[in-house]
């Protein structure tokens, strides 16, 4: 009944139509439900940037989407709509209903069903699991059930059971992700990452481990945090405020043995592959690139323009192809925060000659 009421009230909010009463209602049941509020952001995504050529279409886009949903046995309801046919009101309504149920349904049926192939338990019973994905180009933040606050960037998938909190803090991680940790002596929060395993009791620390970078990243800003790096379980790093580890992500455990790493093979090299470093903060302000990325800024130092294309790829939704391989090598410094795709090139472009040519989202540099 609550995922009925939850695209109820959305959709009412949707269309203007929500009371007091109704958007109080629908704050609890997020509140309730934080797996929902990815969805729920790109539901109001979509429904800012809609056109008027929409309102036309929208009824029968809502009316197969509501059949698709009945036929996994979710009836979203008759009584969504409830005005005369016709009516502007009728339109808008279903334009609202129908956003919510086609960007945020099956979102939904997912996280609240778990029902995930190759995640069975030992007894053949499915894991209950939420899944909270960022698309490339956006971010998300996300409070979790014990009240710790995540960050994903874009990119990004955050999954944790649903008995999160119980007995245990277990979060896997893909992507980036800034976490805000609720102190809980007694129940640590532990994250998982392809490479890397972080055990912390409260603190605050960004994790990048998107699985195509080069390297995983933990930053940790205060308090401390426990890492265990999987292709060496009994060695543990401890951090503190201010410090990074740095493990490369070609050094990981691939069916239970030791990958060999690109740059040297022996073993023991793979053992070396890892780094504790201190964050700098930058002199002007205090703050640390890391991090920068929760306020909206694309802090880069010293990266080369390759490193820094990956990361653009997923801040602006776009492919990047530099087809020179000295191109690639050359390093910048800067930072992007209001700038679109367009001028942010354009400011790459002072300091590095270079051409590029863009079809879509695919773009390609040349000299």
């Amino acid at each position: 009944m609550s995922q009925e009421k939850f695209w109820i009230l959305l959709s009412k909010k949707l269309a203007n139509e929500a009371t007091l009463p109704d958007l109080k209602e629908l704050e609890q049941l997020i509140q309730q439900h934080p797996e929902w509020q990815h969805a729920v952001q790109n539901i109001e995504d979509v429904w800012t940037s809609r056109s008027a050529n929409d309102f036309m279409e929208a009824e029968d886009a809502f009316m197969l989407h509501q059949q698709r949903m009945r036929e996994m046995n979710i009836d979203l309801g008759d009584g969504i709509v409830v005005v005369e046919k016709g009516n502007t009101k009728r339109i808008r309504w279903y334009w609202a209903a129908a956003a919510a149920a086609i960007i945020g349904g099956f979102f939904l049926f997912n996280s609240m069903t778990g029902l995930r192939g190759g995640e069975e338990s030992g007894r053949g019973i499915a894991r209950e699991v939420n899944e909270i994905s960022t698309r490339p180009g956006s971010k998300s933040k996300i409070e979790l059930p014990d009240g710790s606050i995540v960050w994903l960037n874009a990119g990004s998938k955050l999954t944790y059971d649903k008995n999160f909190g119980k007995d245990l803090r277990e979060v896997t991680l893909t992507g980036e992700g800034y976490f805000d940790v609720m102190k809980m002596k007694e129940k640590p929060f532990i994250i998982h990452t392809s490479s890397i395993n972080i055990k912390v009791l409260g603190t605050v620390f960004n994790v990048k481990a998107y699985p195509e970078d080069k390297h995983t990243e933990t930053s940790l800003i205060r308090g401390s945090v426990e890492v265990t790096i999987k292709n060496r379980p009994n060695d543990k790093i401890i951090l503190s405020p201010s410090e990074k580890l740095v493990v490369e992500n070609d050094a990981i455990v691939k069916k239970g043995k030791v990958a060999e790493s690109k740059y040297n093979t022996s073993a023991a090299a793979i053992k070396t592959l890892m780094s504790v470093n201190k964050l700098k903060y930058s002199p002007a302000d205090s703050t640390v690139a890391e991090t920068e990325w929760i306020k909206n800024r694309l802090v880069f130092r010293d990266e080369s323009l390759a490193e820094l294309a990956v990361r653009m790829e997923r801040w602006y939704d776009v492919s990047i192809d530099i087809t020179d391989e000295g191109l690639q090598q050359k390093r910048v410094t800067g930072i992007f925060e209001n700038e679109t795709i367009d001028q942010a090139l354009g400011a790459l472009k002072i300091f590095i000659p270079f051409k590029y040519e863009q079809t879509g989202n695919k773009i390609i540099i040349h000299r």
